[in-house]
C-alpha cells in the first residue's frame, strides 16, 4: 500500500463519529457475533493465543495495560463460552530484558522462536516496539504464525520502498502476510505531528531528535519531510544513542539556532523526558516539545518530572478510546477489572486479540466445529481468516489490506499537564 496525498482532519471530543457500539463485534467473515460458541458446544480441547510485550523495566507503563486490554478479551471470550467447549490459554511472553532494561530485539526474537516453535500458539499480539518487530517478523512469518502489533508504527515493516533503512520482503520470507497492525503508520503520525508543531503551535524551526532506532528515526524522517511541507525548516538534525543522559550540547545548539520547537524522534525510556526535563536548563523553557506515541506514557513523567513534562506534546497512533462511544463499555469493563484507566494501547490490543480469536472461531466452525488436525493447517486457517477481517470493536471498525496494514487511521493528540497525559485532539489520516 502506498499512502500518498494525505490530509489531516481534526476531529473534536463528542463530535466523532464511531461505527459500532462496543459489545457486538463482526467476525471476520463480516457476520454479527455476538458471543457464545454457537455451533461449538461440542468442540473439545485447547487453543493458545499468546502476547510478546515490554511489561517490565522502563517500558511497564506501555506494555502492562498494553497486556492488560488483550488479557481482557481473553478472560471475556472465555466467561462467554466463544469456543464453545473448547478452552482459550493465554501465554504471555516480556521482551525487555534486564540487561537494557527495556525492550530488547534479542530477548524479542527468543520469545518469539519459542511461541513459532509450540504448535499449540495460533497467535501473538505484539510486539509494541518497532525495532522489536524487525527481529521477530522473519522468524514468526517462516513459522506461519500471526502477530497483530497493537502499537507498531513504522511503515517500513509493511510497506515497499516506505523506509531506504529496512528491506521490507526480508521480513517476509515466505512471501505469505502473516503481521498485522491495529495502529496507522508513521506516515500519517509524522504528518499529525508536523501539523501540530506547524499549524496548530506556530512553529517555524525546528531542532529534531531521534534515538537511532527503527521507531524514532523513522518518526523523526517523516516529522521532519512533513514540518517543511508545512512551510517549516529543519535547523538541526541529530541522531543519539537510546542511553544518552546529557542532551545539553544539542540543547544548547538549539537555542543558538533560534528554535521554536524540539521534536523528539523516540521513547521515553530512550530520553524523551530527559530531554524535555534539561529545555529549561538550556534557556528553552518558551519553546514547544513534540513527540510521538513513545513518550505518552507514565514514564516520560518518571524521567522529566511533573514540572518539567508540563506543555509537552505527544501523539498516540490510535484513537483515545475515553472519546469513543463503541469504547465505553470496553473502558468500563477495563476499570473494573484492573482498577485504572486504560493505557494509550490497551483498546488497541483489546481489539486485536478479539479479532485473532474470531479468526480462529472461524477455523474452527469450517473445520465442522471441531480443532483442524494439524497445527500447521490450524495456523493456515487462522491467517487467511485475518485477511478477511472486518471487525466493528472498541477502537471503531478495522480490516487490513494485503499488506497487514489497516484501515482504521485514527490518531489522538495529548498534552502533558498537570502530571499526566491529557486529551487534546482527535485527527484523521486520509489517503
Amino acid at each position: 500500500m502506498q499512502r500518498t496525498h494525505m490530509r489531516l482532519v481534526p476531529i473534536f471530543g463528542a463530535s466523532l463519529v464511531v461505527l459500532a457500539a462496543c459489545g457486538t463485534s463482526n467476525n471476520t467473515s463480516g457476520g454479527q457475533s455476538s458471543g457464545g460458541g454457537g455451533g461449538l458446544s461440542s468442540c473439545t480441547g485447547s487453543v493458545t493465543v499468546a502476547t510478546d510485550l515490554p511489561v517490565s523495566g522502563s517500558d511497564a507503563s506501555d506494555g502492562k495495560p498494553t497486556q492488560n486490554g488483550a488479557q481482557l478479551a481473553v478472560d471475556q471470550a472465555t466467561s462467554s463460552k466463544l469456543l464453545g467447549g473448547c478452552t482459550i490459554k493465554l501465554t504471555t511472553k516480556d521482551d525487555a530484558s534486564v540487561a537494557l532494561g527495556k525492550h530488547d530485539p534479542q530477548q524479542g526474537a527468543q520469545n518469539i522462536t519459542e511461541l513459532a516453535g509450540d504448535t499449540s500458539v495460533l497467535g501473538v499480539i505484539g510486539p509494541f516496539n518497532s525495532n522489536v518487530a524487525l527481529a521477530e517478523l522473519p522468524i514468526s512469518n517462516k513459522a506461519n504464525l500471526v502477530q497483530i502489533s497493537p502499537s507498531n508504527t513504522n511503515p517500513g515493516l509493511t510497506i515497499v520502498g516506505s523506509n531506504p533503512d529496512i528491506n521490507t520482503a526480508s521480513l517476509k520470507p515466505s512471501g505469505n502476510t502473516t503481521y498485522f497492525r491495529v495502529c496507522t503508520t508513521d506516515i500519517g503520525q509524522g504528518k499529525a505531528d508536523a501539523q501540530e508543531a506547524a499549524q496548530t503551535l506556530g512553529a517555524k524551526k525546528a531542532y529534531v531528535i531521534d534515538d537511532q532506532e527503527t521507531y524514532g528515526k523513522g518518526l523523526a524522517d517523516q516529522f521532519s519531510k512533513f514540518f517543511q511541507q508545512d512551510g517549516g525548516s529543519i535547523a538541526k538534525r541529530v541522531s543519539l544513542p537510546g542511553d544518552t543522559k546529557d542532551f545539553s550540547t544539542q540543547l544548547t545548539e538549539a537555542k543558538g539556532l533560534g528554535v521554536d520547537v524540539v521534536f523528539f524522534g523516540g521513547t521515553s525510556s530512550n530520553g524523551g523526558g530527559i530531554v524535555k526535563k534539561q529545555m529549561a536548563t538550556a534557556g528553552l523553557s518558551g519553546v514547544k516539545f513534540v513527540g510521538g506515541d513513545g513518550i505518552v506514557d507514565d514514564e516520560f513523567f518518571t524521567e522529566a518530572g511533573p514540572t518539567g513534562a508540563e506543555g509537552a506534546y505527544g501523539s498516540v497512533a490510535a484513537p483515545d478510546p475515553t472519546k469513543l462511544s463503541s469504547a465505553a463499555k470496553f473502558v468500563s469493563d477495563y476499570k473494573a477489572a484492573f482498577g485504572a484507566d486504560p493505557g494509550a494501547y490497551s483498546a488497541n490490543a483489546y481489539d486485536a486479540m478479539n479479532i485473532l480469536l474470531q479468526a480462529i472461531k472461524k477455523a474452527i466452525t469450517d473445520n465442522g466445529g471441531t480443532l483442524p488436525s494439524t497445527g500447521s493447517a490450524f495456523r493456515e486457517a487462522v491467517r487467511k481468516n485475518m485477511l478477511q477481517t472486518s471487525y466493528d470493536g472498541a477502537i471503531g471498525h478495522t480490516s487490513f489490506d494485503q499488506n497487514g496494514d489497516t484501515s482504521n487511521v485514527l490518531l489522538t493528540i495529548f498534552v502533558a499537564q498537570g502530571g499526566k497525559w491529557v486529551y487534546s485532539s482527535t485527527v484523521k489520516t486520509s489517503v
